[in-house]
């Protein structure tokens, strides 16, 4: 049986996720999977606790889906996941639970899913991740 190689690119859909997502799609052999992730910052983080959770999930749901249907139209073996949590924790635990092959993430960016932002998270994604890590500037 063939392992499937596996990158995780973190996603907000900022120009820098963006970038990060070209990237991996960039690092892709034919057998890989290119996993992409969207976290939604939890309520109880205090910077975030005005933003209503399910609006906020259907944001991120929504904007993996439309990368999704890009990845399909150009025949790349991708899946979204959305989670809800602490950013680079979330990062962090996927990476590690799938034991992926590399985590990507972008140096900065506040998408379109609201403020939620990768920059502030980079570094600490770096330093705990052990698995290997690409900052796309």
């Amino acid at each position: 049986m063939v392992c499937l190689g596996e990158i995780l690119v973190a996603y907000d859909g900022s120009e820098a996720a963006k970038k990060a997502v070209d990237h991996g799609i960039n690092l892709l052999k034919p057998e890989d999977r290119l996993i992409i992730l969207s976290i939604v910052p939890s309520a109880t983080i205090a910077e975030f606790a005005d933003i209503d959770p399910e609006i906020s999930i259907a944001k991120a749901q929504e904007s993996i889906n439309e990368l999704l249907a890009e990845m399909r139209s150009r025949n790349i073996n991708a899946i979204g996941v959305v989670r809800e949590g602490d950013i680079a924790d979330e990062i962090l635990k996927m990476g590690s639970e799938l034991k992926c092959d590399l985590i990507v993430v972008g140096h900065k960016g506040i998408g379109k899913i609201g403020r939620f932002q990768l920059g502030s998270v980079a570094d600490k994604v770096a330093r705990y991740a052990n698995r290997p890590v690409l900052i796309v500037r």
